[in-house]
């Protein structure tokens, strides 16, 4: 993540909106765990990504964005549910 990650509030982003790098709205931060962050999309039923904190980019003005674009997202990381989060 482009801020300084030993500093950087992970609770901060909960309930943030997440777009990919190319600029898709996916959903929002619905959990985290120490090394992987669960993204929550609502449509009429819900959908999620568990992915790796590396894969987020950057957090500012209250988004966040993710290193990867929406077909790899939905490809490589969408679970019907969201684990253990």
């Amino acid at each position: 993540m482009n801020t300084d990650q030993r500093h950087f509030d992970w609770e901060n982003i909960l309930t943030k909106p997440v777009y990919t790098s190319d600029n898709k709205h996916v959903g929002h931060i619905d959990g985290l765990d120490d090394k992987h962050v669960c993204i929550k999309e609502e449509i009429i039923h819900a959908r999620y990504y568990i992915i790796s904190r590396e894969i987020l980019e950057t957090y500012q003005h209250g988004k966040v964005k993710l290193r990867i674009s929406e077909q790899e997202l939905n490809s490589k990381y969408k679970k019907d549910r969201p684990m253990n989060f």
